[in-house]
């Protein structure tokens, strides 16, 4: 598509690819200005199914107005092609960002609060974005963190009344949807999810942010899939030791197996994490409490990284 026109958008390059679609970035002729425009891979561009997924989408993003949420501009039809244009975010996804022993805690919360913040607004329109993951988090050139993705949403009757019907004939119990390394248990099974399962996701990622792992690894897909469902995470403090008590409970807290055992809300989650961070920038050398596998309690000196 590089070089053609889409009605009055002029195809430029490539951006990304992926099962779910094709980012392209393009030039408005009529305004002047850049815009990403996603379209429906070739193969699946006629599937009813995967048509209904991008107008779902499209509707998901636009319902929301966040900062931290990439915004949509319009969902158009040109020669039988549909297609979303949305804002253009320069910069790389944190998939690629990640260095392979994690960021330095402070590094860590400055991403994942106003991600958090993201996902809590999400969850408040009744949207469940099931797709949470690295790849799908964008870090803009200016230093703002964007969500991304919203092709697997889950749209509640807050979004849109028709919403739940729509997503339980996209998503029948037993059919497996998203990205396997970062499902929660009941995802990784087929079972209905809400907004909980997003929390999950987040846990994976927060663990992965803060040591250039996940919790729950294995050679092959069944195998992190039931890693996922019936074995616990893998101790923060095996990988990184200094890391204080208090992150290390809420990352805890997110993975819980039960829902009802993780945190209720993503806002509480944010909270959680912004509470530590401020606790980090008002007090740079700080006793912090940490507790080992054995149950001994121990004070350790923790530095701050710059």
């Amino acid at each position: 598509m590089i070089g053609t026109t889409l009605g009055h958008y002029r195809i430029l390059s490539l951006l990304g690819s992926g099962g779910m679609g094709e980012v392209y970035l393009a030039e408005d002729t009529r305004l002047a200005r850049q815009v990403a425009l996603k379209t429906l891979p070739a193969l699946v561009a006629g599937n009813a199914e995967f048509r209904e997924r991008l107008e779902r989408e499209a509707k998901a993003i636009a319902a929301i107005n966040h900062p931290n949420i990439v915004t949509i501009h319009a969902v158009e039809d040109c020669g039988g092609v549909r297609f979303i244009t949305m804002e253009v975010v320069r910069g790389k996804s944190i998939a690629k960002l990640i260095p392979v022993v994690g960021w330095p805690l402070n590094r860590v919360l400055d991403v994942a609060v106003p991600l958090a913040d993201a996902v809590a607004s999400a969850h408040q329109y009744g949207i469940t974005h099931r797709d949470l993951k690295p790849g799908n988090v964008m870090l803009g050139e200016d230093g703002r963190v964007k969500v991304l993705d919203f092709g697997l949403a889950k749209l509640g009757d807050s979004a849109s009344p028709a919403g739940e019907a729509a997503t339980q004939q996209a998503t029948q119990v037993g059919q497996v949807l998203g990205t396997v390394a970062y499902m929660s248990p009941e995802q990784a099974q087929g079972f209905p999810v809400d907004h909980r399962s997003d929390i999950f996701s987040l846990g994976i990622m927060l663990f992965e942010m803060a040591t250039g792992r996940r919790p729950f690894q294995s050679t092959s897909v069944p195998g992190t899939m039931a890693a996922i469902i019936e074995s616990p995470p893998r101790p923060l403090d095996e990988l990184k030791p200094d890391l204080p008590y208090e992150f290390a409970r809420i990352v805890r807290r997110c993975l819980g197996k039960e829902p009802s055992r993780r945190y209720q809300s993503a806002l509480d989650l944010r909270n959680d994490l912004d509470d530590l961070r401020q606790t980090m920038a008002s007090t740079p050398s700080a006793q912090v409490l940490a507790r080992r596998a054995g149950g001994a309690t121990h004070w350790w000196r923790w530095i701050v990284a710059g």
